[in-house]
C-alpha cells in the first residue's frame, strides 16, 4: 500500500513539474511575441505603404 502511496506522490510531483514547464515557456513565449510583434507589423505596414508608392511612381513612369 506504501508503494502506491510513494508512486502516487511522485507522479503528482512529476505532473506539477510539467505544468509548471509548460505554463513558464508559455509566459516566456507570450513575452518574446509581444516584444517582436510589433516591429514585425510596423514593417509589414511600412511595406505596404512602400509597395502602393512604388506603383504610383512606376505608373507614372510607364504612362
Amino acid at each position: 500500500m506504501k508503494a502506491n502511496s510513494d508512486k502516487s506522490k511522485q507522479s503528482n510531483k512529476a505532473t506539477r513539474r510539467v505544468l509548471a514547464g509548460v505554463l513558464c515557456g508559455a509566459s516566456v513565449l507570450s513575452l518574446v511575441l509581444s516584444l517582436v510583434m510589433p516591429p514585425i507589423s510596423q514593417a509589414i505596414a511600412n511595406d505596404g505603404q512602400a509597395g502602393a508608392a512604388e506603383e504610383t511612381v512606376m505608373g507614372g513612369f510607364l504612362k
